[in-house]
């Protein structure tokens, strides 16, 4: 199977970039009603083995 042309790849380069705008979005519309306490309730849920991975994972 070949190369897809540069204007195929642009095309789908920028299809995606729209998708993800889109999802993004429509994320950030659906969440803008709700308290910054649902975000912040996330304390002390996670133990320190999945945390210390988690950190190994991103290279901190």
């Amino acid at each position: 199977m070949g190369n897809p042309s540069f204007q195929a790849s642009n095309a789908i380069i920028y299809v995606t970039y729209g998708a993800f705008l889109l999802l993004g979005t429509g994320l950030a519309w659906k969440m803008r009603n709700q308290p910054k306490v649902d975000f912040l309730a996330g304390n002390r849920t996670q133990t320190a083995l999945p945390l210390a991975l988690n950190f190994i994972a991103a290279g901190e």
